[in-house]
């Protein structure tokens, strides 16, 4: 009975062994599974963004960019531009994504572009507060012309203007430097 009890130790042993080799192959399989998911879920997010500031670029160049730009130094920003509460909702809504990105540049590309687009939505937000104002003041009080407050109050406007001018180019830079970086790194990282 000893040769048998070695033997069926043995075949006890290669048993063990082949049960901790598929351990291993399952848990390599899944981590494999779950590191192609996380890849295809960064680059998904990634195309998203992407997605996301092209189409609001695409709207703000149709009437808001091109006023902006044709705007000369001594006029204000007359528009009322209607900013939704949350413009936005990808970013906000994954934010926690863009630490899964793997390019460091892109990661502060995208934050930046958002910073600074927020900024301008918030800057629009108090020209549209002051254009109301201002509609309000040449009502009760008369056209800039004939009255200080009104004059006061449009002289404010133009200077803010050029506020606006200057994010608006802020951000458009940050677009172009967003929209090139996503296409490089999606590019770089093709699905699968």
């Amino acid at each position: 009975m000893g040769a048998l009890g070695d033997i069926s130790g043995v075949i006890q042993g290669v048993g063990s062994l082949a049960a901790v080799g598929a351990a291993v192959w399952i848990y390599s399989r899944q981590y494999s599974d779950k590191k192609a998911d996380d890849v295809a879920e960064t680059r998904a997010f990634v195309q998203a963004i992407c997605d996301e500031v092209q189409t609001a670029w695409d709207g703000y160049n149709q009437e808001i960019h091109p006023k902006l730009k044709a705007l000369r130094a001594d006029e204000p920003f007359n528009f009322i531009y209607p900013v939704t509460a949350e413009p936005f909702p990808v970013f906000v809504g994954n934010v926690g994504m863009v630490g899964k990105v793997d390019d460091a540049e892109l990661r502060r590309s995208i934050i930046r572009a958002y910073a600074l687009a927020r900024g301008l939505l918030d800057s629009f937000r108090l020209n549209n507060a002051s254009v109301a104002e201002y509609k309000r003041l040449k009502t009760m009080n008369g056209p800039p012309e004939t009255n200080l407050f009104t004059r006061t109050h449009l002289d404010m406007m133009v200077e803010y203007a050029g506020k606006l001018k200057e994010r608006d180019e802020w951000v458009e830079q940050a677009v172009k430097d967003l929209l090139s970086r996503t296409e490089q790194w999606l590019d770089a990282h093709p699905p699968r």
